[in-house]
């Protein structure tokens, strides 16, 4: 470390200020080597600016309540007209009682922090790091997640939570679900996890129709598109947006989609391999900019 401002004694050494001719400006070149060879070794991370939106914004704030106040207001309507209202998924059937299907991570549990540590760790997402968030069983609510659930469990609304958490780690997310409040029904199961069982894979369409087989799903919702859809095998940016749109009088009336830059499969439909980006050289993803 470049100690400044505690130069040697010795009348001979350049730290010393005024020592020589051209003295201090030697040390003024060394301080800002040294400085511009830390900022070298510190590459930057493409997450800070959308972790901090996430983090600090108003706009993110606002975002998310609206999301969930307006689910909410539908949620009344379809209640009231049950069972002849519309459905998020399958059929309605007035045998069935009604139920909503919801994401957790950053739809219910906002895991910001998680991402806010690797950024300053210096690294790229990590499965131990994330068990370890995961463990801890304390995210925090996404903004106007508590208020969605409380109000669907207080219309008599069956909340199906379905997460690509890996089964061991039920028992941690449940934890904290509790732990915020939000409502989970204790007869059965209602947090339905990836690996619970043989089929239910990453590809969350089984768990959606395991539970349009037993209610009738009223609302969806989820901050990604494979939160709703089966998304196809190397699927493109264009393909996606095709897809969502193919969907268009479902958005906003039963399917209601939350703000998240931070991650998800848009970033990953970028990449020939279907990986994350965060762990390329960030030049790969300025050739999917659009200028016009």
């Amino acid at each position: 470390m470049i100690r400044v401002g505690h130069a040697t004694e010795d009348a001979t050494s350049p730290w010393r200020t005024g020592a020589g001719e051209g003295g201090s400006g030697f040390l003024v070149v060394l301080v800002v080597s040294a400085l511009l060879a830390g900022c070298a070794a510190t590459p930057s991370d493409e997450r800070l600016h959308s972790t901090l939106w996430v983090q600090t914004s108003a706009e993110y704030q606002v975002s998310a309540r609206q999301v969930y106040l307006f689910a909410t207001e539908r949620l009344v309507q379809s209640v009231a007209g049950f069972p002849n209202t519309a459905v998020a998924l399958g059929a309605v059937d007035d045998a069935r009682p009604p139920a909503i299907i919801v994401d957790v991570d950053e739809t219910i549990l906002e895991n910001s922090g998680h991402t806010a540590r690797s950024i300053v760790a210096r690294r790229g997402y990590n499965r131990e790091s994330w068990r370890a968030w995961v463990q801890e069983s304390a995210a925090p609510p996404v903004p106007g997640a508590l208020e969605y659930l409380r109000a669907a469990a207080a219309m008599g609304v069956t909340i199906f939570y379905v997460t690509n958490r890996e089964h061991d780690l039920e028992d941690a997310t449940r934890r904290n679900l509790v732990a915020l409040g939000c409502p989970l029904r204790s007869d059965f199961d209602v947090l339905l996890t990836r690996r619970e069982r043989p089929e239910w894979t990453r590809d969350k369409t089984t768990r959606r129709k395991y539970v349009a087989e037993r209610y009738s799903v009223l609302q969806m919702v989820g901050d990604d598109l494979r939160d709703f859809v089966s998304i196809p095998a190397g699927a493109t940016d264009e393909d996606r947006v095709r897809l969502a749109d193919s969907y268009g009088e479902r958005w906003g009336t039963v399917w209601f989609l939350l703000p998240n830059p931070i991650y998800g499969t848009w970033e990953q439909a970028l990449m020939p391999d279907g990986g994350s980006m965060f762990a390329q050289p960030l030049e790969q993803k300025f050739k999917q900019l659009e200028t016009r």
